[in-house]
């Protein structure tokens, strides 16, 4: 079974330093984006395997309880609920040790070691983040390299296997009306 995370999305941002602070007018949008495109970044075909979950303070106008951004699965907490009981719902459903729980609040890692996920703080997920990119970047670089000649034995090799053909008549005549200068 493939490895799913739950992430506690303002608590990330916070523990990546992007909300410290007031944000101007349309700082929440563009700080989610920010970790959106990030996950992104790092998950690209397995987004489907990521669920964030925002608070819907700040949200965007119109937002609907669920959706997608570039394969990564979205929830917001609306009216009275917050991201916290939303990801208890989630971790309910999807417990077990192929659930990763991300955030430093108490009560969310609590839900999820209750329910056997492995549970990671922020500090910890952006570490293992990182890792994670550097070490898809490398396996993608150790692309084998491509050979461009045969060695002596593989030439010999063919040599052999092909040397009766010198001798077919209508093999030496096509040959002969071919043109290899073009």
């Amino acid at each position: 079974m493939a490895t799913t995370y739950l992430i506690d999305g303002y608590n990330l941002l916070h523990a990546m330093g992007v909300l410290s602070g007031r944000v101007g007018p349309g700082g929440l949008e563009k700080a989610r984006l920010r970790l959106l495109r990030l996950l992104h970044g790092v998950f690209a075909e397995e987004a489907p395997t990521v669920t964030v979950v925002f608070d819907a303070a700040g949200a965007p106008p119109g937002v609907i309880p669920e959706e997608e951004y570039r394969g990564l699965r979205l929830h917001y907490a609306l009216g009275k609920q917050e991201a916290d009981d939303v990801i208890e719902r989630l971790v309910k459903r999807t417990a077990g040790k192929s659930l990763h729980v991300v955030s430093d609040d108490h009560r969310v890692q609590r839900a999820g070691r209750r329910h056997g996920c492995t549970v990671m703080g922020c500090e910890r997920f952006l570490l293992w983040l990182e890792n994670y990119r550097v070490t898809k970047l490398a396996n993608a670089a150790e692309v084998p390299e491509k050979k461009t000649e045969l060695s002596e034995t593989e030439t010999q090799h063919w040599l052999k296997e092909f040397s009766d053909l010198e001798k077919d008549p209508s093999l030496r005549a096509a040959f002969e009306s071919y043109d290899f200068e073009d």
